[in-house]
């Protein structure tokens, strides 16, 4: 069903539900690569960055996620005894490390140990609005005319979720091209300038949309999998007793760093699988991934389909299928990934919606 829907070469196109996701930038709808739904447009958004984006490439983002790390980690230190809010901090933490590997700048959400600027509540706001709106085509249809009527403005019907982003992206462009000078930055945007520069295909406007949804959508996600991690391990004191053996094992032979890199975290197995069983049970995208069924229609799970009909897959449904993932699936238990069959394995993970799906696993069934 997956590679059906969402399979390399088909043709369901997104449904007008991607449309009340884009916001307005400069009077006019800013369509990113999640929400562009021409897929040519699509193509051409995702080619300016994907190296970008490569695990290769993710690695020279490493430093600034220790950065903010060693922050954490002494805040932790400091806060020993007392009672937090562990979700915020987490979330705090997301911010800063996305902050810092896309503008080489933290927001200063630990050390300032709030929402600085509301930004999160401005995420949220922006959800709630989407997730109710977006589920309605007439609604969707109606409010996309409102959004472009003279006597009201844009922001009376969307949450002002992404003028902040808009601006804060606009002043790092100005202060990085005001120091040319420090040439030694890796960071996203100076590595995006220079694709730029170097491609000249890249608008202005493309750098504030991938710059600025890079982000948006980066802080929220990476927040909600270290907050699924540490809600269901702490649930779990056995899975979670697993996990810092599994560490402490690795660091007494010498085969970690202060801060455990890419390379070297994928050498705890069981980490791995803890990991992947969090965000199993709590994707971070939540709601379905909509697409309209082609103009010749199609055949989903024996049922024949006309064409328009509005198709999709809940991620937090699908984890839950016994038939894919055992009959304990609605339990969190990491050993699952580790005792599976390679067949069962390979089930598991091309039904595994908390990331995309590779080209070689969407060519097969689910």
């Amino acid at each position: 069903m997956i590679p059906v829907i969402y399979g390399i070469g088909k043709r369901f196109d997104k449904t007008s539900f991607y449309k009340i996701l884009a916001p307005v930038y400069e009077g006019r709808r800013m369509d990113s690569m999640f929400t562009e739904r021409d897929p040519l447009v699509h193509r051409a958004l995702k080619g300016s960055v994907a190296q970008l984006f490569s695990m290769t490439n993710m690695r020279n983002f490493e430093v600034y996620a220790d950065e903010c790390t060693k922050i954490f980690i002494a805040a932790m230190e400091n806060l020993e005894g007392q009672s937090v809010d562990f979700a915020a901090w987490l979330q705090w933490y997301a911010f800063d490390v996305i902050g810092s590997i896309t503008f080489q700048r933290r927001f200063d959400f630990m050390e300032k140990r709030k929402d600085v600027d509301s930004m999160i509540q401005k995420i949220n706001e922006g959800l709630e609005y989407v997730k109710v709106i977006g589920q309605s085509e007439w609604l969707i249809a109606l409010f996309d005319v409102l959004s472009r009527s003279d006597w009201i403005t844009h922001s009376n019907l969307w949450p002002d979720t992404m003028e902040r982003f808009f601006q804060i992206t606009e002043a790092e462009l100005a202060r990085y091209d005001g120091d040319r000078k420090d040439n030694t930055r890796t960071d996203f945007l100076s590595q995006l300038r220079a694709n730029q520069e170097k491609s000249g295909k890249i608008s202005h406007r493309d750098m504030i949309n991938h710059l600025s949804n890079n982000l948006l959508a980066g802080s929220d996600t990476t927040a909600i999998s270290l907050r699924a991690l540490f809600y269901f391990l702490t649930k779990c004191p056995l899975a979670m007793k697993k996990v810092v053996s599994e560490i402490d094992e690795a660091d007494q032979l010498g085969n970690l760093s202060e801060f455990i890199t890419y390379k070297e975290c994928l050498q705890l197995p069981y980490f791995q699988a803890a990991m992947k069983e969090a965000m199993r049970m709590h994707p971070a995208v939540g709601f379905p991934l909509e697409r309209y069924v082609p103009p010749e229609g199609a055949e989903i799970c024996g049922y024949l389909l006309p064409a328009g009909t509005n198709v999709s897959i809940s991620a937090p449904v699908i984890h839950m299928n016994q038939d894919i993932f055992g009959n304990d699936a609605a339990e969190y238990r990491p050993e699952r990934w580790l005792e599976a069959s390679p067949e069962r394995l390979r089930e598991m993970d091309r039904c595994f919606l908390a990331v995309s799906a590779d080209e070689d696993l969407l060519k097969t069934d689910c």
